[in-house]
């Protein structure tokens, strides 16, 4: 399940980016219905803090991944029924993806992209971040 919160100033297609999240989660062998993904929309003043907090670099960046799973992208994502039966619904916590709005705007800019294409590669991004942790 795809969790969206995008600060109300930001344009985002909620639709879109949810349904294109879930349709990568499954390409990759991932039941989308069985992890829990936070996805958070930000502006860049927000993104600086994160950044130098976690990654400790100053400046911006366009996403940061925090993954709650640590172990490879292997079939330890499929979750154990102590997992399932923890939680209330039936999904576990995979982690949370940050992005920044701004950053994403620059960045389609450049590419000659929509914001919505390039606001969901950068969540793809996000996402193969969280499946990689180790």
């Amino acid at each position: 399940m795809i969790e969206l919160f995008v600060q109300s100033r930001y344009r985002v297609n909620r639709d879109i980016l949810r349904k294109r999240a879930n349709a990568f989660l499954k390409k990759v062998g991932i039941d989308p219905d069985a992890y829990l993904v936070s996805i958070g929309i930000i502006g860049d003043r927000k993104m600086s803090l994160l950044h130098k907090k976690y990654a400790k670099k100053d400046g911006t960046t366009p996403v940061l991944a925090f993954p709650y799973i640590q172990s490879g992208y292997t079939e330890k994502y499929r979750p154990s029924r102590s997992d399932q039966e923890n939680d209330n619904q039936n999904s576990t916590l995979l982690g949370e993806i940050v992005v920044s709005y701004p950053q994403t705007l620059i960045f389609a800019a450049d590419e000659n992209k929509l914001v919505d294409d390039k606001l969901s590669e950068f969540v793809e991004h996000g996402l193969t971040n969280l499946l990689q942790a180790k």
